[in-house]
C-alpha cells in the first residue's frame, strides 16, 4: 500500500514515519512520471530539467515526504554533496590547536546553505605518515566527498593533498594560497609600529616551525622597512621552555636599552613576559606593550588584559567550504569533473583583539 493511499487514515497514522523512511527515488520518479535520472538532476539543482518536470518532481517529493540520500544525490553528476574536514588530534593531555566549536558552526552553516553536509575525520598525532595516509585513503573511498579541507598542521602534508587529488577530489586549506590572510608576524609588527614602537621584540613558539619561520620573516620585514635594528637583537627564533623564557625576558627588560613592545606567538609566553615585567616594576602598557599571536581566555583575565592578533579560523573555514562547493557547482551536473581549479579565496583580515596591554611607545626609551 503506498503512502498517499493511507497517510490520512487514522488507523495508519502511527505507521506514517516508517512508511516515509522507505520511500525511494524510484517512488518519486514513478509518481512524477519521469526517469530516475531526471529526479537525480532535480535533487542536484541541474538546469537540464524542464520547469514543468521539475514542478511535478518537487510536488511528488513533498507529497511522499522523500528525503534524498547522499547516494541519490551523487547519481546526478557524481557529486556526494559532502565535504570532509581532516584534522590531527592533539597529543594526550594537550589542548587542540584549533577551537572546533566555532569551526563546526561556521562550516555547517556554509554547507547547509547549499544543501551540503560536513564530516570530520581525525588522524592520530605522531603516527607514521604512511599510516595516516592509509587511513585517509580508506575514508575517502568509503564516503567519496566532493572536497577535502586539511586543517593545520595537516595543511602542510602534500602527500594527503596529492592523495585526494589523485582520486579527483578537490583539496583546500584554511588560508588557500600562502598569504591570503596576511602574515601575522608582519601585521603585529605594523600594529606596534603604528603606535610609535621601534624597539619591538619577537618570541617564537608556534607549534608548527614553518609558521614561526613565516611570522619571524614578516616581523623582520616590517621593522627593517622602518629602519629599526631590534629584529637583530630582541628575537628568540625557537620556543624556550619556561625557565629559559623567564631568563630571556629578564635579560631583555632589565637593561636601560630594552624593547618597548614584545610580540609573543603563544599566549602563555605573553603571560610569562607580563610576570617578569611586573617583577621588574615595569608598567604594562606604559613601559611595555604586549601582543600575542593567539588568543586565550587567560589573556583576557590577566592584569592588564593582553591583546591578541589571530586569524579568524571560523570565517576561513567557512570560506574554504564555499570554495569547494563553488568548484563543484562549476562543473556540469551530469559530467562533473572533480579536481577543478579552486576559485581564489577572498582576503580575510587578521583580527586584532585590542586590550589594555597595548599603548603608544614611551618617549624615554
Amino acid at each position: 500500500m503506498s503512502i498517499w493511499r493511507f497517510r490520512d487514515a487514522p488507523q495508519y497514522r502511527g505507521y506514517e514515519q516508517v512508511a516515509r523512511s522507505r520511500i525511494t527515488i524510484e517512488d518519486v520518479a514513478s509518481a512524477a512520471g519521469v526517469s530516475r535520472q531526471t529526479v537525480s538532476r532535480v535533487i542536484n539543482d541541474s538546469p537540464r530539467v524542464s520547469a514543468e518536470a521539475k514542478a511535478r518532481i518537487e510536488q511528488a517529493i513533498t507529497a511522499l515526504g522523500y528525503v534524498p540520500s547522499l547516494a541519490a544525490r551523487s547519481m546526478g553528476g557524481g557529486r556526494s554533496r559532502l565535504l570532509l574536514a581532516v584534522f590531527e588530534g592533539p597529543p594526550p593531555g594537550a589542548q587542540p590547536a584549533l577551537a572546533f566549536g566555532p569551526l563546526l558552526l561556521a562550516g555547517t552553516a556554509a554547507c547547509r546553505a547549499h544543501g551540503y553536509r560536513l564530516m570530520f575525520e581525525q588522524l592520530a598525532p605522531d603516527q607514521p605518515a604512511a599510516e595516516g595516509k592509509s587511513r585517509l585513503a580508506a575514508t575517502l573511498g568509503a564516503v567519496q566527498p566532493d572536497g577535502m579541507i586539511l586543517l593545520p598542521p595537516l595543511d602542510t602534508r602534500t602527500d594527503l593533498r596529492s592523495l585526494a587529488e589523485s582520486r579527483g577530489i578537490a583539496a583546500d586549506s584554511l588560508t588557500g594560497p600562502e598569504g591570503a590572510t596576511g602574515n601575522p608576524g608582519q601585521v603585529a609588527a605594523q600594529q606596534l609600529i603604528a603606535l610609535g614602537h621601534r624597539q619591538v621584540g619577537f618570541i617564537a613558539g608556534a607549534g608548527d616551525p614553518r609558521v614561526s619561520k613565516q611570522n619571524l620573516a614578516g616581523y623582520r620585514r616590517a621593522l627593517a622597512r622602518k629602519g629599526s635594528r631590534a629584529h637583530r637583537h630582541f628575537v628568540a627564533e625557537t620556543a624556550p621552555d619556561l625557565p629559559a623564557l623567564l631568563e630571556l625576558a629578564q635579560s631583555w627588560l632589565a637593561p636601560t636599552i630594552r624593547p618597548t613592545a614584545i610580540i609573543a606567538e603563544r599566549a602563555q609566553t605573553a603571560l610569562a613576559v607580563l610576570y617578569v615585567a611586573h617583577r621588574l616594576n615595569l608598567d604594562v602598557p606604559r613601559d611595555l606593550s604586549l601582543l600575542a599571536l593567539e588568543d586565550d581566555p587567560a589573556l583576557a583575565r590577566a592584569h592588564p588584559p593582553v591583546g591578541a592578533l589571530q586569524e579568524p579560523a571560523a570565517a576561513l573555514f567557512a570560506a574554504a567550504c564555499e570554495r569547494l562547493i563553488s568548484a563543484g557547482k562549476g562543473a556540469d551536473a551530469d559530467n562533473a569533473e572533480s579536481g577543478l581549479p579552486l576559485p581564489e579565496p577572498l582576503p580575510l583580515a587578521l583580527e586584532l583583539i585590542e586590550r589594555a596591554s597595548l599603548a603608544r611607545a614611551p618617549r624615554s626609551v
